[in-house]
């Protein structure tokens, strides 16, 4: 079967090369002029395997009011009259009850078990590079009851098999000695040795190359998709803005944030909301962390990716396409500078990023068949956990082509 794969990110590119591994023909479609330009080029590399922790949850809801009034720099909220956004934001809020967050964390936690075996499968056929490695992971808690009420949550993982401890700060400098010349508060933390992280834009692009030299997989970038041909209800072409339809079998959209403008074929798609988010990538420096860090206080996420330090955090949820705010980026610069000042002294020699990420009010990714066009398949909507769920989502794609 021919199946083409629209968006080169993590995920599609994931779902390309699971659908060629089945004996599919497939042709990967991007607007950019390579895999890996959007989401995917400047995300917090970490792959993580056991935290899975859906956005909407009880905290968060009780965090709203402060959220509403503009007081918590790392999330930014702007409202619009648009009816898929607030009916969005309605789901969103009937997610946030301690059951549903729990339902819907673990249902994601086991696709993220997928991606991981997944992960261990691609690495010793492909043996591409991508600076991949098991670096551990430490949740910082910047005081006691903080750590407590995260206590519930280990304890339910460790019954879902997954390996997480709880550390005091002594316990956690021994881990990562970074932490001793830490500027944050740190109450203790929890630590994940299994997760892992890597280069999602170097996966991209070499797991694309793999991929052609290979299987019958060819790529068309630089070509933006505006829609979709049928006959008799079923997909016959993609359709483009600038160049002759490209006639196939099935189609598949992990277009990101693109995703929303495929609406009219694609009703799945009106339940995703970009997030914005941003990231400064720095020459790594003798003394900064090799173990991935998250904050859960400040909402940054560290992570050492070959010889460069990246911090990225943030969460806008906001107007498609609003695009980067050097004043947000400001926000995530000033906040990495005060608990690392050695690692980012230098800010005009990184990297900066921003990007959208679409999210669904649970968190849990949509992978479907189409309502409304038969051979017309969706895998969006990851959020946050696009890198660390890529590789589950494209086996479970793939499961349901076949």
């Amino acid at each position: 079967m021919r199946i083409a794969v629209i968006g080169a990110g993590v995920v599609g590119v994931a779902s390309a090369y699971l659908l060629a591994r089945a004996n599919h023909q497939v042709v990967l479609i991007d607007a950019a002029p390579q895999p890996g330009c959007g989401a995917s080029a400047g995300n917090a590399a970490q792959l993580s395997w056991a935290y899975g922790d859906a956005m909407a949850s009880p905290a968060l809801f009780r965090h709203l009011p402060a959220i509403m009034a503009g007081r918590d720099p790392a999330f930014r909220v702007r409202w619009r009259l648009d009816p898929d956004f607030l009916i969005w934001g309605l789901r969103f809020m009937a997610n946030t009850p301690a059951r549903r967050w729990w339902n819907n964390t673990r249902e994601i936690l086991r696709l993220a078990d997928e991606s991981r075996h997944e992960m261990v499968k691609l690495l010793s056929e492909t043996q591409i590079a991508f600076d991949y490695r098991v670096a551990g992971k430490l949740h910082l808690y910047p005081d006691t009851k903080s750590l407590a009420a995260a206590r519930p949550t280990v304890a339910r993982k460790r019954q879902l098999g997954f390996d997480q401890r709880l550390l005091s700060r002594r316990e956690a400098e021994e881990v990562e000695p970074a932490l001793k010349s830490y500027q944050g508060e740190i109450a203790g933390a929890v630590y994940t040795p299994g997760d892992a992280l890597g280069d999602a834009a170097a996966f991209c692009r070499h797991l694309t190359e793999f991929m052609v030299a290979t299987f019958p997989v060819s790529t068309c970038f630089g070509r933006k998709v505006a829609g979709f041909d049928q006959r008799e209800g079923r997909l016959s072409a993609v359709r483009f803005a600038d160049c002759d339809p490209l006639v196939v079998d099935a189609a598949v959209v992990t277009a990101g944030s693109l995703t929303h403008t495929l609406v009219a074929d694609l009703p799945e798609a009106g339940k995703i909301q970009p997030v914005r988010d941003y990231s400064l990538t720095v020459p790594w420096k003798e003394g900064a962390p090799r173990v991935s860090l998250t904050d859960v206080k400040r909402k940054i996420a560290f992570a050492t990716i070959g010889e460069r330090l990246r911090v990225a955090g943030l969460a806008d949820i906001e107007q498609p396409g609003a695009g980067f705010d050097a004043g947000r980026f400001g926000v995530l610069q000033e906040t990495a500078s005060a608990v690392l000042p050695a690692c980012f002294d230098r800010p005009s020699e990184g990297v900066r990023w921003s990007g959208e990420r679409p999210m669904t009010p649970s968190s849990q990714p949509i992978i479907a068949p189409s309502r409304r066009m038969r051979g017309l398949y969706i895998n969006a909507g990851h959020g946050m956990l696009g890198w660390t769920l890529a590789l589950g989502s494209a086996r479970r794609l793939a499961g349901l082509i076949a």
